[in-house]
């Protein structure tokens, strides 16, 4: 059976905010027991025995504040976790970047999601539930068959100079396909389908088609890393077209080119000095101007020296 586990900073902190009048519904009588029973346990003199005594005073509030079965309602609405996890543990995230949800796999603890918040989020149910079901719906995405993740992207070698740029591709797409089957499943989402349309617009607006891309994105019940993986290395579906397309990579640099080289009239010289560093390459591949110019001008320095 799957186990929830707490931090304790997350647990204090928590506690700390609706003890300060920051949740409205919190009565002012419970707020004064908290922090008596607070008091009481700072006479306890072994370090050990007081730290114990605290987290259980947190755990205590924090159930009692209804703090706990957000969490448990949240992570219900996805059963898969409770089926495939064997523990999920909730911790103190230290700044908004660090927030989020990750898989862990061991042999020692079999697979445990660690999920990532800042206690500011206890403060209001349907924010933290937005956030949750975002981060779950990870979770979920990574331990289903169907998705097929991987931890490692395969990139092709002829992408990896824009290793950074794939992957924030690569988390957009995702992140649509994420919201698109939460939004059709009734469930809240942090980002509407207008905000993620102007995310994916900006990224992928250089695609003929990417409203059609979106929308597929978007509506699909059944995304697969692999299939994701791929549209984000190569969007415009232009790998191993022998013609150069204009802004496709150049397969030398690696960066995007409208200015493709004519290798007609490149000189042999310079041809044979590209296939030694390169020596999988195809002139029918063609090269971007500018890497051409720079094998050129290297050649004929060569020879000016000798």
């Amino acid at each position: 059976m799957m186990k929830i586990h707490y931090d304790d900073d997350l647990l204090e902190s928590a506690v700390f905010l609706c003890a300060s009048g920051r949740r409205k519904d919190v009565p002012s009588l419970q707020v004064a027991r908290f922090h008596r029973g607070r008091e009481k346990i700072y006479s306890i003199l072994d370090p050990d025995e007081r730290n114990t005594a605290f987290f259980q005073l947190h755990l205590e509030w924090f159930r009692e504040w209804g703090l706990e079965s957000w969490l448990h309602k949240a992570v219900g609405d996805f059963p898969l976790l409770e089926a495939q996890l064997d523990g999920i543990a909730f911790r103190k995230a230290r700044v908004r970047n660090d927030e989020g949800a990750e898989l862990f796999v061991s042999a020692e603890h079999g697979r445990r999601a660690v999920v990532a918040l800042q206690p500011e989020r206890f403060g209001a149910q349907d924010g933290m539930t937005r956030f949750l079901n975002h981060e779950l719906m990870h979770i979920n995405d990574m331990i289903d068959p169907a998705f097929v993740y991987s931890p490692q992207l395969q990139i092709p070698a002829g992408v990896r100079a824009h290793e950074r740029l794939v992957r924030e591709r690569y988390r957009l797409l995702w992140d649509v396909t994420i919201d698109g089957r939460l939004h059709q499943r009734g469930f809240a989402i942090e980002s509407s389908r207008d905000q993620r349309w102007a995310e994916f617009e900006r990224a992928f607006a250089f695609c003929e088609d990417h409203q059609r891309i979106f929308e597929e994105l978007w509506s699909t019940p059944t995304p697969r890393h692999a299939a994701l993986t791929a549209l984000a290395c190569d969007p415009r579906n232009v790998a191993g077209v022998e013609e150069p397309i204009e802004g496709a990579r150049c397969p030398l640099c690696g960066f995007a080119t409208f200015n493709w080289a004519k290798m007609e009239i490149v000189a042999p010289e310079t041809v044979a000095a590209i296939h030694r560093e390169f020596p999988t390459w195809n002139e029918k591949e063609s090269a971007c101007a500018r890497c051409v110019e720079v094998y050129d001008a290297a050649r004929l320095h060569v020879s000016a020296v000798r």
